[in-house]
C-alpha cells in the first residue's frame, strides 16, 4: 500500500499518534465516515488511498497520518467479517521487535519466537490473552507462517501487529488473496523494543459477533464434488442414449480438464445463496451443460489450430478424423442446450439467452481469427483484444452468470459480472500469450496460426524485426524459434504486454467495486488471481 518502487512512499503522512486517546479519536472519525459510505471488502489500494484522502479533506489536521488512516479504513472494511470468524479460526501475528532487545531469553523454532513469559516485555500478556480466546499466535517476522496456516485451512483471517512500513509490504498479498485481515500499527518504526496500543489491540482481539460469515468458498471442495458428475456412468444417465457417437462424446467429457467453468458456476451460486454443497439435479444439469459447451469448443479449436495433442493425448480429430470430431463437438453443443431446456430451472429463458450469446460471441471471435489467417497480415492491437474478448470472456461469463441467475441475482450483479468477465477473459488470454514467450523456444510456430499480442506490439515498434522473423520462419530457419525470444525488442514487447495484463486485472477488480455482497466480492477477487496468477 502506498509503495513507490517497492519502497515506502514518504510523500504520504507516516506519523502515528503516541497516545491511545488520539488513536481512539481517529477510529471514531473513521467509523462516522464509514457510516456515510459503504466500505465492502476487499478494498483495493486505490480505494484506501481515496478514502484516506477524503478523510483528510474533511479533517485537514489528519494529513500527517495518511498511512495510518489507510490502515484504519481497511480495518473497518474487514471488521464485520472478522468479527464473524470464530477465535480459533484466527491467527494473531506479532513482531519479534516487541520482545526486549537485550534481555529476551526466548529461543526460536521454525515458526518463530518461543516466548518464555519472563515479563520483560508485553508479549507474554498479549499471547496469554490471545491463547485464552483460542487464537493461533505466532511471533515472527514476515508472513510465511501465516500463509502456511491460511493455505492449510486452519485459519481464515489474520490480525497483524507491525510497523506501518511492514503493512505497506504485506498489503498487496492480503488484497491478492482477499484475506480478511486487521492491522494494528506499532507506535514506533525502528524495530526495537516496540510498543503497541494495548487498548486498541484488546478491542480487536475480543471482537466477536454472530455475523453471517460462512467461511471462504472452498473451490477445492467444489472441485471434488463436481468430479463425480463427469464419471462415465453419470454422464450416460444424463445423456440418456447408448450410441457409438454418444460414447465418444462421453469419453471426451470424462477426459481430464480442470472443470473451471462448473466450479465457477457453483462457487458464485454458493456465494450468493449462502448454501454450500447443496446441489440438486437442476444445478447439476446446468453445470454439465457448461462443460459440454467448453468441451465442444476445444474439439473445434483443436481442428482449427491443427493441434495434435490435448491433455497429453491425441486430439479427437487425430484419434478419429475431422468429420467425426466436428460431429462430436456439435453433439455436445446439442446436449448442452438440451440440458438447459430440461433443467427445470426457474429462469430457463435467461439461461438460454446467456448461453446462446456466449456461443455467438465465441464464434465471432473465432471467425475473425480464422479469416485473419487467410489474409497474411498482422492484427492491430485493437483487433487482437477484440478477439481475446470474444473468444475467452464468454466462457467465463456464461459460468458466472449461470451461478448468479440460479441464485436469483439482480440486474446490477449480472452487469457487474459481465464487465468483470470481459476484463478477466482478456487478462487470461494475454497471460496465455505471454506463457508462449516465457519458454526457451517457440515450438508451434506461433503467429502463423494464432493471434499474439506480443508479436503485434513488437511489430508496431519494430516492423523490420517482425518481418525478419516471418521471412526466416518461411524459409525453414528453425533457429529463429529460439533466437526470436532473446531479442531485446521481443523482451520489451513482453514487458508492454505484462503492463497490459496488469491493467486488465485491475479493470476486473475495478468492476467489482459496486458489489455490496462481500462473499461474492472476495470470491471473484480470489478467482481472478487463481485463473490469472502473478502480475499483481
Amino acid at each position: 500500500m502506498i509503495l513507490k518502487n517497492k519502497q515506502p512512499n514518504i510523500s504520504f503522512g507516516n506519523d502515528l499518534p503516541q497516545h491511545p486517546e488520539k488513536l481512539k479519536q481517529i477510529r471514531d472519525l473513521i467509523r462516522d465516515y464509514a457510516a456515510e459510505c459503504e466500505l465492502i471488502p476487499p478494498l483495493q489500494e486505490e480505494e484506501v488511498i481515496f478514502h484516506s484522502g477524503e478523510l483528510i479533506r474533511k479533517h485537514p489536521e489528519l494529513f500527517l497520518y495518511q498511512k495510518l488512516l489507510a490502515v484504519m479504513i481497511n480495518n473497518y472494511a474487514w471488521s464485520h467479517i472478522v468479527a464473524g470468524i470464530p477465535f480459533n479460526r484466527r491467527i494473531l501475528l506479532l513482531p519479534k521487535c516487541i520482545s526486549h532487545s537485550t534481555q529476551c531469553p526466548a529461543k526460536y523454532d521454525e515458526l518463530g519466537l518461543l516466548c518464555e513469559q519472563c515479563g520483560r516485555c508485553d508479549l507474554a500478556e498479549i499471547i496469554s490473552q490471545a491463547d485464552e480466546l483460542g487464537y493461533h499466535t505466532i511471533v515472527t517476522e514476515g508472513t510465511t507462517s501465516a500463509s502456511l496456516l491460511l493455505s492449510s485451512g486452519k485459519v481464515e483471517c489474520v490480525i497483524g501487529v507491525g510497523c506501518l512500513h511492514s503493512f505497506e509490504r504485506s498489503f498487496p498479498l492480503a488484497v491478492k488473496e482477499a484475506v480478511p485481515s486487521l492491522a494494528i500499527p506499532l507506535y514506533n518504526n525502528d524495530c526495537k523494543d516496540s510498543k503497541v496500543d494495548k487498548i486498541w489491540l484488546d478491542e480487536v482481539l475480543s471482537m466477536r459477533s454472530e455475523a453471517n460469515w460462512k467461511g471462504w468458498i472452498n473451490l477445492d471442495s467444489i472441485k471434488y464434488q463436481v468430479k463425480d458428475w463427469f464419471a462415465t456412468a453419470q454422464l450416460k444417465t444424463l445423456f440418456g442414449q447408448d450410441d457409438d457417437t454418444v460414447n465418444i462424446a462421453i469419453r471426451w467429457m470424462n477426459t481430464d480438464g480442470k472443470r473451471w467453468r462448473p466450479i465457477i458456476m457453483l462457487a458464485v451460486y454458493d456465494a450468493l445463496t449462502g448454501k454450500s454443497g447443496e446441489y440438486d439435479d437442476t444445478i447439476q444439469k446446468l453445470a454439465v451443460s457448461i462443460e459440454c459447451f467448453h468441451k465442444a469448443s476445444l474439439v473445434h479449436d483443436d481442428i482449427a489450430d491443427e493441434d495434435d495433442e490435448r491433455y497429453g493425448k491425441p486430439t479427437l480429430h487425430k484419434e478419429y478424423d475431422i468429420p467425426v470430431a466436428i460431429n462430436v463437438g456439435d453433439l455436445l453443443l446439442g446436449y448442452g442446450y438440451q440440458m438447459i431446456a430440461e433443467s427445470e430451472a426457474k429462469h430457463i429463458r435467461k439461461l438460454l439467452k446467456v448461453a446462446s450469446y456466449g456461443h455467438r460471441d465465441l464464434s465471432l471471435g473465432q471467425g475473425e481469427e480464422l479469416l485473419w489467417r487467410n489474409n497474411g497480415k498482422l492484427l492491430t492491437q485493437e483487433e487482437i483484444l477484440r478477439i481475446f474478448s470474444n473468444k475467452t470472456s464468454p466462457a467465463f461469463e456464461v459460468a458466472l452468470q449461470f451461478g448468479a441467475i440460479l441464485a436469483d441475482a439482480d440486474e446490477n450483479i449480472l452487469n457487474i459480472i459481465s464487465e468483470y468477465s470481459n476484463a478477466l477473459g482478456i487478462a487470461y488470454q494475454i497471460n496465455d500469450d505471454l506463457d508462449d514467450f516465457r519458454q526457451t523456444s517457440i515450438v508451434s510456430g506461433f503467429n502463423t496460426i494464432q493471434p499474439s499480442l506480443v508479436s503485434t506490439l513488437l511489430n508496431q515498434k519494430h516492423p523490420q524485426k517482425m518481418q525478419e522473423c516471418f521471412d526466416r520462419t518461411q524459409n525453414g530457419d528453425e533457429s529463429i524459434n529460439t533466437e526470436f525470444l532473446q531479442w531485446k525488442e521481443t523482451k520489451q514487447a513482453m514487458k508492454e504486454a505484462e503492463e497490459m495484463l496488469y491493467i486488465y486485472k485491475r479493470n476486473a477488480l475495478k468492476a467489482l467495486r459496486p458489489l455490496n455482497n462481500p462473499t461474492l466480492k472476495i470470491l471473484l477477487t480470489r478467482l481472478l488471481n487463481r485463473i490469472v496468477p502473478g502480475n499483481s
